[in-house]
């Protein structure tokens, strides 16, 4: 799959239900931001806003619809973003709404954002493969057809006035690609399966970092390993799994640690299917650090969602510590308050950027790797 990182100018079309609160739907916004930031060269030409629910057809309102055509007439927009999830019947019809007005447009939802700026941090083979699969099953059969091909990824079956023949052609194609993928999937899933009962073995205990993206995994991961993993405010910097090793002197034996993906609001269960394989140094785990940013005004609503991955993913409650990261952006932080909010869940505090807290960190993981 080919990864081209070239800039794009979006427009952003945000649909909200009109119960949402303004600091709600401006933290909403706040993360779509961010999430084209995550892309590099990329701007967003301008924002429009619709209150009230999708529309079955076209996802915005018919009216709201015509004023995005009318906006592209005027300004030099390349992708069209929503922030929901579109249906493909949905993206057909906005897509050959737009099509008249310029034929290179594109249609793109949430998925397909996060898609693409996967696809810009992806390295290894098997994070290529990942997205490659969750590409295809988010977009079907469509993506070998309409024009509506992310990342440059041809497909090679036409674009416009697809007919019935091309049509199934395109189905037998689309069925082909998910089994090639899925078949290159698997052989590095069981390799990775290996590895991890080779290392069960000899003893070898791990632990995994999880967390909502950005909030600090990486520059824990470096620190407990003394590795120098690249780290970046953006968002999905982190998406090939990497491992490293930590010494527990009160043990005397060494443990591996691994950190993952960063987990983020709404993630659709396609993309955390198809990144199973790198989610099972998580899985397989005899501890996992759930590492959360305590100075985020909303961080017990993004480690909820975290944890709601977590359970979907099988991993047992009780092998979970909660790692309250970035105390000293928060000097007057209440942490019995945040304690007591934990119900008794096994829990540090720690300033990974400082290197505060780690003692503690470290005997938190031994009843747990002993």
């Amino acid at each position: 799959m080919e990864n081209s990182a070239r800039p794009i100018t979006m427009l952003f079309v945000y649909l909200t239900d009109k119960r949402t609160g303004r600091y709600e739907m401006e933290q909403e916004v706040t993360e779509l931001w961010n999430l084209v930031e995550s892309m590099g060269d990329t701007g967003v030409a301008d924002l429009i806003i619709q209150k009230g629910l999708p529309f079955r057809e076209t996802y915005v309102g018919p009216g709201k619809a015509a004023e995005i055509g009318e906006y592209l007439k005027t300004h030099k927009v390349e992708v069209v973003t929503f922030n929901g999830m579109l249906t493909s019947g949905q993206k057909f019809n906005l897509t050959k709404m737009y099509w008249d007005i310029n034929p290179s447009i594109q249609v793109w939802d949430r998925v397909d954002l996060i898609l693409e700026i996967f696809s810009r941090h992806a390295h290894t083979r098997e994070a290529k493969l990942q997205i490659e699969l969750a590409r295809m099953r988010h977009m079907g059969p469509s993506i070998f057809g309409m024009g509506m091909v992310l990342s440059r990824q041809g497909g090679g079956i036409g674009t416009r006035g697809i007919g019935e023949t091309n049509t199934e052609l395109m189905k037998r194609h689309w069925k082909r690609e998910m089994k090639r993928v899925t078949d290159s999937l698997t052989k590095l899933t069981d390799s990775r399966t290996r590895q991890i009962e080779r290392r069960k073995s000899i003893g070898l205990k791990t632990v995994s970092l999880v967390g909502y993206t950005n909030a600090g995994k990486t520059t824990l991961f470096n620190l407990l390993t003394h590795k120098q993993k690249p780290v970046d405010n953006a968002l999905f910097v982190t998406l090939d799994s990497a491992i490293g090793v930590i010494f527990i002197p009160e043990l005397g034996k060494r443990i591996a640690v691994s950190d993952t993906i960063g987990f983020i609001k709404d993630l659709p269960p396609d993309l955390i299917d198809a990144f199973r394989s790198t989610l099972l140094e998580s899985v397989h785990a005899d501890a996992v650090l759930h590492v959360i940013d305590v100075s985020d005004r909303d961080y017990m609503e993004k480690a909820d969602v975290v944890d709601g991955i977590l359970s979907e993913l099988g991993i047992p409650e009780e092998n979970v510590i909660y790692v309250y990261n970035k105390t000293d952006a928060v000097p007057d932080l209440d942490r019995q308050q945040v304690a007591d909010r934990t119900g008794g869940h096994p829990h540090v505090f720690v300033s990974a950027a400082k290197g505060q807290g780690i003692d503690d960190l470290l005997s938190a993981l031994i009843p747990r790797v002993r």
